[in-house]
């Protein structure tokens, strides 16, 4: 059933469409009949009209010729009158589509007149837009409207861009000027913030101004590589100075004792010149700046170089002090040199490390040019570690190697330590410390430098070895001094019988004695040498058995048997290389000593009491210089000479009996 509705209902539909199509059918002819009679109509009006209209034609050109000649006429006027309202941009495009017409028919007179009339009425505009450009206030939209209408103007664009570099040095070169002479009150911070950050911010809008201007522009017809050449002279020019100025200010705030605000200065300028490198990297001002950076750090470090300089002359001085009159606050309370070489060094290694603590800011995380590579490596190794650290110690050691004679001779014993403790192991511990503090980037280490842990370290014993060399003959030469007195003061020949040991040689045990404890305090004992160095013989110090013998009977044949033995017996070299050790120094003071007297018995004539007084003495300095001694034999061997030219130079030889001298010297 709903099928046959459907069915019906689809029939009911199509009946209607044929309808609906037949009326339109009888429309469309309807239509049709109408077109045709408007075409009719249309083709009669046509030719009726026809001889009307290209009257009109002709008439419409003409009124557009006579409107052109009218507008060329008042030309002109119209270009005074634009430029009198300084609506240059409309003055420009009268002149622009006037002036193709105008040199097309220059050779007609009247035409001619207005051209020429209307060129020097485009001077005046071109003189109006470059006073335009001249405006240091001009906007960066002007600067490229202006040089568009001088380009339009057939103004060569040579000119144009001279005329605006020339505009912008204006500015530039006062800020230069502001940046040359700055208010004294300012930081180095208020500085960067108002007066250097004013000539970035100008050259700035100035390179970013020209490219738009000129290198983006289409209508300026010059090659980018002469744009770009004559841009980056320009800011070469004005950056030059600029820089100049800079690196005066920095160098200046080297010597200031802020370093965390030099520190924060450098990074602020080196981050505010990134944006103008990027705006003209052809100028290489990246490298300027870091080369400015650079050298303000170095003389950063010189400044902290010559304070350590500085503080080792004061502590030195210190020490001085302390071993001749009164002890400075420091060393109040040391009675010892080894007390007063422990403050020296701990003073010395602890203001080395404060300076590292301050120089390590210029690599902190926040610091903007310290992630450079090409900064990094040679900061960390070259400024640093060698520049400072090491040339540091180096000049230590330098200075405690020059050190004069006119010196107290137990400063040389402090600063001989001092040297020997940065052998053993301050050095290496300085190197270490640093290398901690300031590891470099490994890709940008430079090449090994002068000097070395192992140089300086070579340089430290070098150095030991001088001073205590030079101590050696100071206190050698003192004691030398005292013998040689007491034997030239002495008649030897009228001597009397002697009684005691003399005076000068108990001085001379003493001083020993007062040198063995101050050297103890500051170097080890040493090793002893020889058969005759064992324990028990120290232990008794006067064992009178071991000179009772018969070396002191002397018959006349003695004094040859004595040249022949000295022809077969090893030399003793009084001036040998001394030895880092408390023996070895004592022993080289008392051969130098021991050398003075054998010289100057050597010069002196003797009766027989005035041998036997010597073997008195000679008896007396072997049984207590003996403890003091690398090798007995050595010392044994000078005496013995000591004695033997005694005997040569008498008169009278007869010698004592060794049970005598052993009881003159016990009571002593």
């Amino acid at each position: 059933y709903e099928n046959y509705n459907l069915f019906i209902s689809a029939s009911d539909t199509i009946r209607r469409m044929k309808d609906d199509f037949k009326h339109m059918e009888d429309q469309m002819e309807q239509v049709m009949g109408n077109m045709d009679s408007i075409s009719s109509f249309s083709n009669a009006i046509s030719v009726n009209l026809s001889d009307s209209r290209q009257k009109i034609t002709k008439l419409s050109s003409v009124h557009n010729l006579l409107t052109k000649l009218q507008t060329l006429f008042e030309l002109p006027t119209l270009l005074r009158k634009a430029i009198q309202m300084e609506a240059y941009p409309q003055a420009v495009k009268y002149y622009s589509q006037a002036a193709a017409i105008l040199s097309q028919y220059q050779h007609v007179n009247s035409f001619d007149g207005i051209r020429e009339d209307c060129e020097n009425t485009v001077q005046l505009l071109i003189h109006a837009l470059k006073n335009t450009l001249r405006d240091t206030k001009i906007t960066a939209a002007q600067v490229v409207e202006t040089t568009d209408m001088l380009v339009e103007l057939k103004v060569p664009p040579n000119d144009i861009v001279t005329l605006y570099l020339d505009t912008a040095h204006i500015t530039l070169q006062a800020d230069i000027d502001a940046v040359s002479d700055p208010p004294d009150d300012q930081d180095i911070l208020e500085f960067l913030d108002t007066t250097g950050y004013s000539f970035l911010g100008s050259i700035s809008l100035t390179i970013s101004t020209f490219k738009t201007a000129f290198c983006d522009n289409q209508n300026v017809d010059l090659p980018d590589s002469t744009l770009e050449e004559s841009l980056s002279e320009f800011a070469y020019q004005h950056f030059s100075a600029y820089f100049e100025h800079m690196q005066s200010r920095f160098t200046k705030e080297t010597r200031s004792p802020d370093n965390a605000l030099l520190v924060r200065g450098l990074d602020r300028f080196y981050r505010r010149l990134q944006p103008v490198h990027t705006l003209l990297p052809t100028a290489s001002l990246d490298r300027i700046a870091s080369e400015i950076v650079t050298n303000t750090i170095r003389c950063r470090i010189q400044y902290f170089s010559e304070t350590l300089h500085t503080h080792y002359s004061e502590t030195v001085s210190d020490v001085k002090q302390s071993l001749l009159v009164s002890q400075p606050p420091q060393f109040e309370g040391q009675h010892t040199l080894a007390d007063i070489m422990s403050t020296t060094k701990a003073s010395l290694v602890g203001k080395l490390k404060l300076v590292l603590v301050n120089v390590k800011e210029f690599i902190n995380n926040d610091i903007t040019f310290a992630n450079k590579p090409y900064f990094r490596g040679p900061f960390c190794v070259h400024d640093i570690k060698q520049g400072l650290v090491l040339k540091y110690v180096e000049h230590i050691l330098g200075d405690v190697a020059e050190m004069g004679d006119n010196l107290p001779p137990s400063l040389l014993l402090v600063m001989a330590r001092l040297c020997l403790d940065f052998q053993t192991n301050t050095i290496s511990y300085l190197a270490t410390l640093t290398e901690e503090m300031f590891p470099p980037d490994q890709s940008a280490v430079p090449e090994q430098l002068s000097p070395t842990v192992t140089e300086l370290s070579a340089l430290a014993g070098d150095t030991v070895q001088q001073v205590l060399t030079k101590y050696v003959n100071i206190k050698g030469l003192s004691i030398s001094q005292m013998i040689h007195t007491s034997v030239k003061t002495r008649d030897w020949l009228s001597a009397v019988e002697p009684r005691n040991v003399r005076a000068a040689m108990k001085r001379v045990v003493e001083e020993i004695t007062e040198l063995d404890i101050q050297i103890g305090s500051l170097f080890e004992e040493g090793a002893v040498r020889g058969p005759n160095s064992d324990s028990s013989r120290r232990a008794h110090s006067h064992n009178g058995s071991r000179i009772a013998s018969s070396k002191y009977k002397y018959t006349p044949s003695d004094t040859e048997n004595s040249l022949l033995n000295k022809l077969f017996n090893d030399q003793v070299e009084i001036f040998g290389n001394i030895q880092f050790t408390k023996l070895s120094i004592l022993t080289g003071v008392i051969k130098i000593g021991l050398k003075a007297f054998l010289e100057s018995v050597r010069l002196r004539t003797f009766g027989k009491y005035g041998l036997q007084q010597v073997q008195v003495d000679v008896y007396y300095l072997r049984e207590y210089l003996w403890r003091f001694v690398e090798e007995e034999r050595l010392l044994n061997f000078l005496l013995e000479e000591v004695v033997s030219s005694a005997v040569d130079r008498c008169i009278d030889p007869v010698t004592m009996e060794p049970s005598v001298i052993m009881l003159l010297c016990e009571p002593s």
